[in-house]
């Protein structure tokens, strides 16, 4: 059995549909919480192209990454939407994993404020250093550590 290929498009129509949409409106697409997927079937395009005509120029990457960071608040609010609208047990538990989905998009658009915080222990051993070294990196030290104890204005 022979499976149907679907005709070839013309080289560069991805490129030219999106030169013509311009890089606003797929902006707006992605702070609107659309993902790469339904924009692409959307546009009839595949994933590949987006990904290449978005970084053909630096701007437009520059560009998606700032509506990714936007559009993670967008994934929050679905996380809150769908908790909000179950109404049954099984709903419910649908929308809980929905939800962690979104909570997760959402991490991975803008770690900086839906990421887990992460704290970093460093131990740092001096050694080889002369006495007159060592009194002068615990100087610094010290003093660094007034400077962070000062009320900020």
């Amino acid at each position: 059995m022979a499976v149907a290929k679907k005709p070839a498009a013309k080289k560069g129509s991805a490129a030219k549909t999106l030169d013509e949409l311009g890089i606003d409106w797929l902006c707006d697409q992605i702070t609107d919480g659309n993902t790469q997927t339904e924009i692409c079937r959307k546009l009839k395009i595949g994933i590949a192209s987006l990904g290449r005509w978005v970084g053909a120029e630096p701007d437009r990457s520059a560009r998606v990454r700032e509506a990714r960071i936007s559009a993670a608040r967008s994934h929050a609010d679905k996380a809150e939407a769908v908790l909000r609208g179950a109404r049954t047990p099984f709903m419910l538990a649908k929308a809980k994993e929905l939800a962690h989905h979104y909570r997760w998009q959402a991490a991975k658009a803008d770690p900086g404020s839906f990421g887990e915080k992460i704290e970093i222990d460093q131990r740092t051993t001096l050694t080889d250093l002369t006495d007159e070294q060592l009194d002068t990196k615990m100087a610094a030290i010290e003093a660094a550590k007034s400077a962070d104890a000062r009320p900020k204005a």
